[in-house]
């Protein structure tokens, strides 16, 4: 991301990279990533889509996506991530688009206590929004064990008690990254609702352009 458009609030938002559009066979799931910032959201793309980790990176300022290409079963899948920024002025446009992907990650750190009680909030938010979309749970940062602050089975227990997948991840060492993103994906291409899934796309230009356009009017 440029400083140019850091100071705008922009980010380039890729639409289908590294996609053949000429092959139909080719699935496309898009999933969104939310958490407080500084959780590690960037960082958890980055590692999935580009084996990448930056002890310096910025909190997310608007949305960005990133891509990657794995096969499920006979399947060619495009899995697009979305990074949205956490701070609240963001929130609004980040629920526009709970109804737009076919997945959610929730990420918390696991040396920050508030950013895993506000995964609850998350909840309520998506719920509110779509309460049919699936999503998961990721507690980041988990190499800093020394700092830990949220143990490992609190996030059990959560995950228990609000009937969602649950992985410990560290975007640092590759950790449960792969694992995290990869069996949601494949839980989503076998699921019931796939089909009426494919059916909306995120290739649409105008989608595209309100959301850059809701960034700008928001910041």
């Amino acid at each position: 991301m440029s400083k140019k458009a850091k100071k705008k609030g922009l980010v380039t938002i890729p639409i289908n990279q590294n996609t053949n559009n000429d092959n139909s066979d080719i699935l496309i799931i898009k999933l969104l990533i939310v958490g407080d910032p500084g959780v590690g959201k960037s960082n958890f793309i980055y590692r999935y889509t580009k084996d990448q980790f930056s002890d310096n990176s910025l909190s997310s300022v608007g949305f960005e996506s990133n891509s990657k290409e794995i096969d499920i079963t006979d399947k060619k899948v495009i899995v697009q991530l979305w990074d949205s920024a956490g701070e609240d002025k963001f929130k609004s446009i980040t629920k526009n688009l709970f109804s737009r992907v076919q997945g959610i990650i929730i990420v918390y750190d696991i040396t920050n206590k508030k950013s895993f009680l506000s995964v609850s909030n998350w909840i309520k938010l998506i719920n509110e929004e779509n309460n049919n979309i699936p999503y998961v749970l990721a507690g980041n940062k988990c190499d800093l064990q020394k700092e830990r602050v949220v143990q490992e089975e609190e996030g059990k227990q959560f995950s228990l008690d609000n009937n969602i997948d649950f992985l410990e991840t560290s975007a640092k060492e590759g950790l449960n990254i792969m694992e995290c993103i990869n069996n949601f994906v494949k839980k989503i291409v076998n699921s019931e609702n796939f089909v009426r899934n494919v059916s909306f796309s995120l290739q649409d230009q105008s989608f595209e352009r309100n959301t850059i356009n809701k960034i700008e009017k928001c910041c």
